[in-house]
C-alpha cells in the first residue's frame, strides 16, 4: 500500500482576520472545536504532527486531553513566516507520504473517508478542492480532474480547500508563501472534490455555523 498513516496539521497562525484572539483550530462550531473535528477524522492515523505557534500552550493543552501521542512542532517565528515554513518544520525527517490539513478547516466525514481511500491507491499527489464558498478563495481551474491553474482574482467553480495528499512533492523551507504555491509550481496536479468549510473570516465562520448541523461533520 502506497499510503502511510501520517498526517500534518498546521495550527501556528494568529488568525487575525477572524478576530477571535485564539488559534483558529480552537474556534468552536456547534460546541466542538475545529481541531476536534479533525482529530475525529484522523483517529486511525498513527503519526500526527501539529505545528503550533500563536498561543501554543492552549493548543497543546487541549489536544493533549484528546490524544497523548501527538507530536507538536513549534514554529517560533509564526508571526513573520508563512505556512510553507510551518510545513517544512513538520516534515523534517518524514520520508513517507502524508496527508496535510490546514488547522482551520472542517471536512465532511464521508468525503474524507473517500479521499483517504483514493490516497491508498495513488502514486501521485492529490489536492483537495471544494465548491467555492469562502470569502477570500484561492480559485482552482480544473480540467479532466486536474488543476491546471490557481488564481486569487479569476473566479472558477472550485477553490483550494486546505487538504492534500503529498506523495511525490516535498515541502521545503527555501521559500516563503502558502502551501498551494507548491502545487502551482507543479501543475497540472490531480484534484479531488470534498465538502470543506474553511474558517478564516467572520463571514466564513457564519457560513460554517449555518451549514454544519449534522453528524456528517
Amino acid at each position: 500500500m502506497q499510503y502511510s498513516k501520517n498526517a500534518i496539521i498546521l495550527a501556528a497562525g494568529m488568525g487575525s482576520r477572524l478576530g477571535m484572539d485564539k488559534p483558529k483550530c480552537l474556534v468552536e462550531v456547534h460546541d466542538k472545536k475545529i481541531i476536534e473535528y479533525q482529530l475525529d477524522l484522523l483517529k486511525d492515523f498513527e503519526d500526527i504532527r501539529i505545528v503550533v505557534g500563536f498561543k501554543e500552550e492552549d493548543v497543546i493543552e487541549h489536544v493533549s486531553k484528546i490524544r497523548k501521542d501527538i507530536t507538536f512542532v513549534r514554529n517560533s517565528q509564526y508571526s513573520s513566516t508563512s505556512n510553507i515554513i510551518s510545513g517544512a518544520l513538520a516534515t523534517q525527517h518524514l520520508n513517507e507520504p502524508f496527508i496535510f490539513l490546514d488547522g482551520d478547516i472542517i471536512i465532511q466525514k464521508d468525503d474524507f473517508s473517500k479521499f483517504v481511500k483514493e490516497c491508498q491507491n495513488s502514486k501521485e499527489t492529490i489536492v483537495g478542492v471544494t465548491k467555492v464558498k469562502t470569502e477570500e478563495a484561492v480559485f482552482a481551474k480544473i480540467e479532466d480532474s486536474r488543476i491546471i491553474k490557481f488564481s486569487t482574482s479569476e473566479k472558477y467553480e472550485y477553490e483550494w480547500c486546505g487538504i492534500a495528499y503529498f506523495y511525490d512533492l516535498k515541502i521545503n523551507n527555501t521559500r516563503q508563501g502558502y502551501i498551494y504555491k507548491i502545487f502551482e509550481e507543479n501543475l497540472p496536479v490531480r484534484s479531488f472534490e470534498l465538502e470543506v468549510y474553511e474558517i478564516d473570516t467572520p463571514y466564513d465562520y457564519s457560513l460554517a455555523t449555518k451549514r454544519i448541523k449534522d453528524n456528517n461533520f
